[in-house]
């Protein structure tokens, strides 16, 4: 980095100019034409940065002389004379450093900071202060008086397992755990950098980074505008009262890219990054806000509702309006309903909508003119394509009117059909509901004989629920698509061939094709309110045809007919929905408050971002890409033959792609060097190929000859994909996982192994059936499972076989069928056994100690030159590997944990002066526990490891919390078992340190503080370790270990090895193992924005020895005011405040 002085007044000629930025000083005389450089230190290290401006008294040069050690020095004149005496000698010459005494730590400190230790000052007047804020007093003076005047210093007993485990009360500071980054390399030029590496870390390339590196032909970027009310109306400016819980704002230029493909010829965005300003367009005191919810049910919409009202509320927004019945109750204020965070404080987990949900609306001039009329400024808005189309005609029509109003959409629909976002809230859980049904179709066609399981699912246009519902479940034979052409009779055909080879079938068809399969019954083109077209219901139609068919041919047949519509939209959201809902309000809230108009937020490349409207309603609906690798996946796994009728293309014919781009008046071009982040690298990561070391050796994929319906699309060597442009620092670019056309073996003489180490993890057995269901499909035929870890690579008896047959079940059971365990035998021994057994495959699935023991294994095999491809897929249910979006289990795990949260906190509502206490898993990492936490909501206390926890404050505070409320919810990670407590520092047999048992350690620690407070408490107790981590993957993670173990399949048969697998920004990645592991495990950034979240959510003030103010509740006396309704029994709710003709409120 370097500082360039622009302009200097007032200071005197000849002045010394000192810059410190970081660890580095350089200073120099006064120059505005010459910058101040720091050739070793970037922006995100200049910090402390400090400037001095020094006066010179004198200068005098000498010149120094051999053998001459000791000169005087004389400056100034007769009348102000100043003299320097200086001893000038080489180090080696010095005198060595005596050893220091090691001091006790009372002499160490100063006399000030021993003072205040020794009469524990600073703890009393951070608590009083406290005090202060909580109560609010009249007089704060005299409250404080009061409290000084009745103070007695004495230590606070602690229970004997807290003597034990501690030693003594003091505490010891630990540095805060930062989250990792990659460091870029050491560069000469200040543009951004194109980097590449080998597998190893070894630097290849290193020069300036070139458009061609990231974006091909034919592909551009373009960066979305999004709409501010400043640009038109005066904006207050005022700064954010979240600065307390905030630990950074986010930048009003700050922006991230879409992940580029390196050959891709689409547009990729440019886009704002969504989150908290530093200042306000609103004062949240002037400012009014409505939410309103259109169109269909959905997972979730109550979550998005309750925390719209938090955040604002949070704000200081005290004027919130519910409008029900969608775009028509705007026009009838008598019908709004007043929402506090009390009144949504439980809502998040119902099904439906509170503000009941309608189709249909009036004409924008007549809600604008309402909304004008009641003084909104914070319109919110949730629904579909149709519900965004208008709130963007509401948005320009406030604005042309000259109304200063802030219209905000939030995407919602079942069938996750918006277009660039990586998923819609609800379509989760609706999967997962989904699931349920075609495996209870499953079960009906299996049990009962000569019987078709047919399932109907949602999806009008788009498939997405039947396809990713049907690749958790992978027990369907035929699944229908709104996207595809289907010919009946070969539906019918091959159901006939179906139940003459198997006796049963499964079939799963999306509601879509009934507009596909059948004309319309009825009016041709009739609509609902909402515009959209009716559609002839399939599935009852399907089944007569089947049954037809079947007397026709005079065989046997019985139709369980399944059809889950309503089951799958009106529940309440899982733990992944309830916390994106959680992120999208979030920023919806401060989106409206930083004064932008006519956007809506979302994720897009797992960055948080905003978007203009125009993304949902001017693009077209996303659609399931018959030629992507979903569907290819979904033929794998039904084995079903191209349905479409002879001659013609599988995909149905839909609308055509624009000839010119949609959002062509919604950007703007952008060049790529300017979408850089500050100090931005882009490194290229190279991967291990067996033919560095053996030669090359090419075969034909046999891929083909396997997919009966359907087509594969391959990759090739230049598949890069580069991680989202804009942040700071390293950016990778990495090789696209998926198959390719040229194998490395020739499959029909590959042996392979599978081994599992380390804990036990939701969805071990969906790896291992999709490996060996992948291995089978290119030809493979002896496929091995290693029992015991890696202590059974080396014992023969541990092997077994593995066969489609065997394996096409696991996936219901938890656990893993290849015994787990910890520890391995020397890695030469093993690279030498699975040479002995023809291994030319060998995947290992585990964590980063397993991984780590992968790479050592693949160095071991090249040592003995034995060709065979190593290929680590990551497990950690902590999700604390580092780069990787997360690991496989950690989706399940969060949503087992929530329910371990919500039977804690009815325990607590539902005894007198309770407190719920659970205990989670996370060894080093809180990403379980937080995220379980922020799913749950109902949790007043949450501890992590990387937090530094002063136990004094955590007790104090779970004393607030029953003496006002009644009752508390704590949650705890098991790693703080190693920062509240004091482990041995013992190992396990996998070289991970044993920590001590954090849970009954704290429930000890409040019971005792209570007694001596002579306060009565019980606690309830809840450990779920083992319900978290044996149970089978849901439907989301099991469908991320099939791309998972695939892509591992595809990278060992074209040669790979050295390499692991993972999903990175979305894309399904292959990086090598060697860098995965170098880097420091993922650790909850305390000053991020989820940890932000979780402060908002809990309400916890700083329970830390050190950190910002605590955060206040938004209001602590409704709170109590709602509990104590709660406790008596009343379904009323508190009285409504003041607003003419309203007369509900929820």
């Amino acid at each position: 980095m370097e500082v360039v002085v622009e302009n200097a007044s007032g200071i005197p000629e000849g002045s010394i100019l000192s810059i410190r930025a970081g660890n580095v000083r350089r200073q120099g005389t006064l120059s505005t034409d010459k910058p101040v450089q720091f050739t070793q230190t970037s922006l995100l290290d200049a910090c402390p940065f400090k400037v001095d401006l020094f006066a010179p008294l004198g200068s005098s040069r000498l010149v120094l002389r051999p053998k001459s050690d000791r000169y005087s020095v004389s400056f100034g004149d007769k009348d102000q004379k100043m003299s320097l005496d200086l001893l000038v000698q080489g180090l080696s010459e010095a005198a060595p450093e005596k050893p220091q005494p090691t001091a006790p730590r009372e002499e160490l400190l100063s006399e000030t900071e021993a003072y205040l230790e020794r009469h524990e000052l600073q703890r009393f007047i951070q608590n009083l202060i406290t005090s202060v804020l909580a109560d609010k007093p009249d007089d704060p003076y005299a409250y404080m008086a009061h409290h000084l005047s009745n103070v007695r210093v004495k230590e606070i007993p602690r229970p004997p397992s807290v003597q034990a485990a501690q030693g003594t009360p003091s505490h010891i500071k630990r540095p805060a755990k930062k989250p990792a980054r990659l460091t870029p390399h050491k560069r000469s030029f200040g543009n951004p950098s194109f980097v590449v590496e080998d597998y190893d870390g070894n630097l290849l390339t290193l020069r300036e980074l070139e458009g061609k590196d990231i974006i091909g032909p034919g592909a551009e970027l373009r960066r979305l505008r999004i709409d501010e009310l400043g640009k038109m109306f005066p904006s207050k400016s005022l700064s954010s009262p979240l600065t307390e819980i905030v630990g950074q704002f986010i930048a009003k230029d700050a922006s991230a890219t879409q992940a580029i493909q390196l050959g891709s010829t689409d547009c990729f965005y440019q886009m704002p990054l969504a989150g908290p300003r530093s200042l306000l367009h609103f004062d949240p005191e002037d400012v009014v806000a409505t939410l309103v919810t259109c169109g269909g049910l959905c997972p979730g919409i109550n979550a998005v509702i309750r925390e719209l009202v938090m955040m604002l509320a949070q704000y200081g927004v005290r004027k919130i309006y519910g409008i029900r019945g969608g775009y028509k109750g705007v026009i009838k204020p008598e019908t709004w309903m007043e929402l506090t965070p009390d009144s949504v404080q439980d809502i998040n987990s119902m099904g439906g909508t509170i503000l009941v949900s309608d189709r249909g609306n009036p004409t924008e001039e007549e809600q604008v003119k309402v909304l004008m009329e009641m003084g909104v400024r914070a319109h919110f808005i949730i629904g579909g394509d149709g519900t965004q189309r208008g709130a963007y005609d509401c948005a320009q029509l406030v604005k042309a009117k000259g109304w200063n109003c802030s219209v905000v959409g939030v995407p919602k629909t079942i069938d996750n059909d918006i277009p660039m976002l990586d998923c819609t809230f609800g379509f989760d859980t609706a999967c997962m509901e989904a699931e349920r049904a075609i495996k209870a179709g499953y079960v009906e066609a299996n049990c009962n004989s000569n019987c078709i399981g047919l399932v109907k699912l949602m999806g009008r246009n788009s498939g997405f629920i039947a396809l990713h519902a049907c690749l958790a479940a992978r027990h369907a034979d035929i699944v229908l698509l709104p996207e595809m052409k289907i010919c009946l009779e070969k539906v019918l055909q091959h159901c006939l061939e179906l139940m003459q080879s198997k006796g049963r079938c499964v079939i799963v068809v999306a509601e879509g094709c009934g507009e596909t399969m059948l004309k319309s019954c009825g009016e041709d083109g009739e609509v609902d309110g909402g515009g959209h077209k009716k559609l002839p219901d399939v599935g009852p139609w399907l089944r007569d045809k089947l049954i037809e068919r079947f007397k026709q041919v005079k065989l046997p047949l019985t139709v369980k007919y399944i059809d889950p519509t309503y089951m799958i939209r009106a529940i309440g959201p899982n733990a992944n929905d309830s916390v994106y809902c959680s992120s999208l309000s979030h920023n919806a809230v401060h989106a409206a408050m930083a004064g932008y108009t006519g956007i809506t937020v979302g994720q897009v490349s797992s960055r948080q971002v905003l978007l203009p409207i125009a993304c949902v309603t001017k693009n077209p609906q996303k659609r399931v890409d018959l030629k992507g690798q979903r569907f290819q996946e979904l033929v794998s796994s039904t084995l079903q033959p191209n349905l479409a009728p002879d001659g013609e293309d599988e995909e149905v014919e839909h609308a055509p792609a624009p000839v010119e781009n949609p959002l062509l008046h919604d950007s703007e071009p952008v060049e790529l060097l300017s979408a850089m982040g500050e100090g931005c690298e882009v490194r290229r990561l190279e991967l291990e190929h067996l033919s560095n070391t053996f030669g090359e050796q090419s075969e034909t994929t046999t891929l083909m000859e396997q997919v009966k319906g359907g087509r594969v699309s391959f990759f090739d060597q230049a598949s890069w994909v580069t991680q989202t442009l804009g942040l700071p620092g390293v950016r990778l670019q990495m090789l696209k996982a998926g198959p390719r056309k040229k194998l490395y073996f020739k499959p029909s003489e590959v042996a392979a192994t599978i081994v599992t180490c380390g804990g036990l993890c939701p969805g071990l057995n969906s790896v291992i059936r999709e490996l060996v269901m992948m291995l089978y499909a290119y030809g493979v035929k002896k496929v091995y499972g290693i029992k015991g870890g890696f202590k059974g690579v080396v014992n023969p008896q541990s092997w077994v076989t593995l066969t489609p047959e065997k394996v096409k079940d696991i996936h219901l059971q938890g656990g893993s069928i290849l015994v787990s365990d910890r520890g391995n035998p020397p890695h030469s021994e093993m690279a030498k056994a699975l040479k002995k057994r023809g291994v030319r495959q060998h995947f290992v699935l585990g964590g980063d100690g397993t991984q780590k023991g992968a790479y050592q294994t693949y160095e071991q095999m090249q040592a003995i030159g034995w060709e065979c491809a190593v290929v680590g897929i990551p497990k950690t249910i902590d999700n604390d590997i580092n780069l990787l979006d997360r690991s496989f289990g950690f989706d399940t795990a969060m949503t087992e944990a929530q329910k371990a949260i919500e039977v804690a906190y009815i325990e607590a509502t539902c005894n007198a002066n309770a407190i719920g206490l659970v205990k989670l898993m996370g060894r080093h990492c809180g990403y379980l526990t937080m995220m379980s936490v922020l799913a749950a909501r109902h949790v007043d206390i949450c501890l992590l490891p990387e937090m530094d926890i002063n136990l004094d404050k955590v007790l104090d505070h779970c004393v607030e919390l029953v003496s006002t409320s009644g009752y508390g919810v704590v949650v705890v990670a098991e790693g703080c078992g190693d920062t509240l407590l004091h482990s041995s520092g013992a190992t396990d047999e996998g070289g991970n340190k044993k920590i001590n048992d954090v849970g009954p350690w704290l429930k000890d620690a409040i019971t005792t503080h209570f007694k001596n407070l002579k306060l009565p408490v019980t606690i309830k107790y809840v450990d779920p370790t083992y319900m978290v981590r044996a149970v089978p993957a849901n439907p989301n993670d099991s469908i991320y270990c099939s791309e998972l173990a695939q892509a591992a399949v595809h990278a060992a048969m074209a040669g790979y090895t050295g390499v692991t697998v993972g999903k990175v920004d979305q894309q399904v990645v292959y990086l090598p193992i060697k860098m995965l592991t170098s880097m420091p495990s993922r650790v909850v950034d305390i000053n991020g924005r989820w940890f932000e979240a979780l402060r908002t959510t809990t309400q916890q003030p700083n329970l830390e020895w050190v950190g910002n103010a605590a955060a206040k509740p938004i209001d602590p006396t409704k709170k109590n005011y709602m509990q104590r309704f709660r406790r008596n029994g009343s379904k009323a709710g508190p009285s409504t405040p003041n607003m003419p003709n309203t007369p509900n409120t929820v």
